[in-house]
């Protein structure tokens, strides 16, 4: 059996379309059909219906997926045990949240730069819930996100969490007292929008408190909102570790609220794949990595 058959398969799984593999795989779409239609005929069967533009694996293609995929990750460690170097290459697609991308893509970079000279990191930075319904879809590899993970298959490995804390310019911090959630309800809030994992934070930091927050408006991105939060147009919540050196310079300040808020934690997700040896060895260096370096005074 050709493993480029196998490969083709796989990609045309996880980018659901024929059009789509051809591009990742650098062929024309005739070349990806007859890779396919060759492996239909070795494997006695369809492997796809189509479904409007796309197509859809039938289940002789979904029992075949694993399988391919074992085949070729071992395939993939025998050439570079065979070889005595690294000879990975291609493209890794890798989803950050924002706040993980802050942390720690710079020195991902630099591993990946170092450690597969011959791989190119494709980086999405979205939102985790957007990042693992990617995922599960195929059309990313590896995701560094907050929050639970709840996709069949999937290996999870905890990389840290970060401290939470609401912050302002000083102009806005009147008293230096503890502040109760019903002090911080009655400040112009600005937050995530409601599918970030730190805007759940907020939420249930107000339910068990019983405090309904007066004025909330939404931004989608951490360093616009501490803009904001720094140009004195409202609190939020951000974590102390990006923004340790603003609250030493004093262009914003920690409010003193109480109860902490709950710190989200962190984790690599991976789906089995070919390119095992690689994703595994990504999320060990994620893993080995300080996320989040400092801690809060107390």
């Amino acid at each position: 059996m050709n493993t480029r058959h196998l490969e083709t398969l796989l990609w045309v799984v996880r980018l659901g379309g024929v059009g789509a593999a051809a591009r990742h795989l650098n062929l024309t779409q005739p070349a990806v059909t007859r890779r396919i239609q060759d492996l239909e005929r070795e494997l006695g069967g369809p492997l796809f219906i189509r479904e409007g533009r796309n197509v859809a694996p039938t289940p002789l293609a979904k029992a075949c997926v694993a399988n391919a995929e074992r085949i070729l990750a071992e395939i993939s460690l025998m050439r570079i045990a065979a070889s005595g170097r690294n000879t990975v290459e291609g493209k890794i697609r890798a989803g950050l949240s924002e706040l993980t991308a802050m942390a720690l893509l710079d020195r991902l970079l630099i591993w990946i730069r170092e450690t597969y000279p011959n791989v190119v990191l494709d980086c999405d930075v979205d939102l985790s819930s957007r990042l693992l319904g990617k995922l599960a879809k195929r059309q990313l590899d590896i995701v560094f996100v907050p929050g639970p993970v709840s996709i069949p298959d999937a290996v999870k490995m905890p990389i840290g969490s970060c401290t939470l804390l609401w912050m302002s310019n000083p102009r806005l911090l009147r008293t230096h007292r503890r502040l109760t959630p019903l002090d911080v309800g009655e400040m112009p809030i600005i937050s995530l929008p409601h599918d970030a994992d730190v805007h759940w934070a907020m939420v249930k930091w107000f339910e068990q408190a019983g405090v309904q927050p007066r004025r909330i408006s939404y931004c989608n991105n951490f360093s616009v909102t501490a803009s904001l939060v720094r140009n004195g147009l409202g609190v939020s919540l951000l974590p102390y570790e990006m923004f340790r050196s603003e609250i030493e310079a004093g262009s914003l300040v920690v409010l003193p609220e109480s109860p902490p808020v709950t710190k989200p934690e962190y984790s690599v997700v991976y789906l089995p794949s070919a390119d095992l040896d690689i994703l595994s060895r990504m999320a060990a260096f994620a893993r080995e990595q300080t996320l989040f370096e400092s801690a809060p005074p107390d």
